[in-house]
């Protein structure tokens, strides 16, 4: 069965991992904890998220006339007032209008069968500039990054970019904000490990990154910030472990072969399948690491994530038809596994294909860190190591 994905992006903060084959201890090891992580979405309006800008120009997706949308899907002007009326005994404080699904054609469910009904239009990134990693190697596709770097690839960020729940400022959208509420209150925690074979940490060929899932929570200090020089565990997962062969080149952290893995995706979609994945990262003087993790996604479940979430109301809030979603997802995958005709979309979180960003803090400075084990395989062989 083909596969299509989009590419993606995604910024967040990790801890290093030592791979599979460990002939000798790593001669150096980094460890972080993820504080923060959400889709690259380049942010290019000078205040506001439905304001124009040079990423939106026309801004945002505007409020949406219901009662037409209903009124086209062959209701009756009075139905359609009907069933958004705020009286209406079967509209739920919850969940919203449930009836609002059946507006395709014959009454079907537009979020099971979102091709039930015309694509509404969702407005997209039509300007040049994009957070990311270049994943295919083709300076001539794709973004150039605000720093001039051409070629990067985050169709994840070109299709919901000018979408309000995912833009804004860094750390500021609604999407963003909403979803590492629940990281940074102890849902679930990621730790990256940074662990090579030089002597020089900043300057290394041999470097190894690995992504890990820990059962400790992160603390919060007294301005609700995630403090620094707390000890986390590894707990071995044989799906949420990914590993990065990568090198160093002046605190800069570049993979050196891309890589097939899942992490944990802060979204409804939970999630994050990225193949051809690649890291771009940085190690800050002052112990932090920044940058993005990047890769081709299946885009079908990012879709069926916001319909589960309750389809009506994220349409009421974030002014979207959700089969517009849909339609702009599959209409943009730029990647198959299996050939033409993509089924996945360039992601990067912090974005570029697609982007996610990461904010980074060391999880014990200076303190002496325990070798990890992890394999390639992501099998659940790695033992419970203490991070410290």
């Amino acid at each position: 069965m083909r596969r299509n994905l989009i590419a993606y992006a995604v910024i967040a903060l990790a801890l290093p991992v030592i791979g599979e084959e460990v002939s000798r201890s790593p001669k150096w090891t980094r460890t972080y904890v993820v504080e923060w992580n959400e889709p690259a979405m380049y942010y290019g309006a000078k205040t506001g998220v439905i304001d124009p800008g040079t990423d939106c120009p026309a801004g945002t997706n505007r409020e949406i006339d219901w009662i037409k949308v209903l009124v086209d899907a062959g209701y009756t002007t009075e139905e359609a007032k009907w069933l958004r009326n705020p009286a209406n005994p079967t509209r739920s404080p919850v969940h919203g209008q449930n009836q609002m699904a059946f507006r395709g054609k014959d009454r079907a469910n537009v979020y099971i069968n979102p091709t039930s009904t015309p694509d509404p239009g969702l407005t997209p990134v039509s300007g040049a500039i994009a957070e990311g990693i270049n994943l295919d190697d083709n300076e001539d596709t794709g973004f150039t990054s605000p720093t001039g770097e051409k070629g990067i690839d985050n169709m994840f960020y070109k299709t919901l970019g000018c979408w309000k729940t995912y833009r804004g400022p860094r750390r500021l959208s609604s999407g963003a904000l909403q979803f590492n509420d629940a990281m940074r209150n102890g849902s679930w925690t990621t730790v990256i490990v940074v662990s090579g074979e030089g002597s020089d940490p900043a300057n290394d060929d041999k470097v190894k990154v690995g992504f890990y899932l820990s059962n400790d929570k992160m603390v919060k200090d007294g301005n609700g910030n995630i403090a620094p020089d707390y000890t986390f565990r590894i707990a071995p997962n044989a799906k949420y472990e990914a590993i990065f062969p990568a090198r160093t080149s002046n605190g800069k952290i570049i993979s050196t072969a891309p890589a097939d893995v899942i992490i944990r995706d802060p979204s409804y979609s939970r999630d994050l399948e990225l193949l051809r994945a690649r890291v771009k990262l940085e190690m800050k003087p002052d112990g932090s690491l920044t940058g993005y993790v990047g890769g081709y996604r299946p885009w079908e479940p990012v879709y069926k994530g916001w319909v589960n979430a309750r389809g009506p109301v994220i349409e009421a809030l974030t002014c979207v038809q959700l089969p517009a979603v849909y339609y702009a997802l599959k209409r943009n995958a730029d990647f198959s596994p299996t050939g033409p005709g993509g089924n996945m979309i360039s992601f990067i979180p912090h974005s570029g294909g697609s982007d996610y960003r990461m904010s980074i803090n060391d999880g014990a400075p200076g303190g002496a860190h325990e070798q990890v084990a992890g394999v390639p395989d992501a099998k659940p062989v790695a033992t419970t190591t203490t991070i410290e």
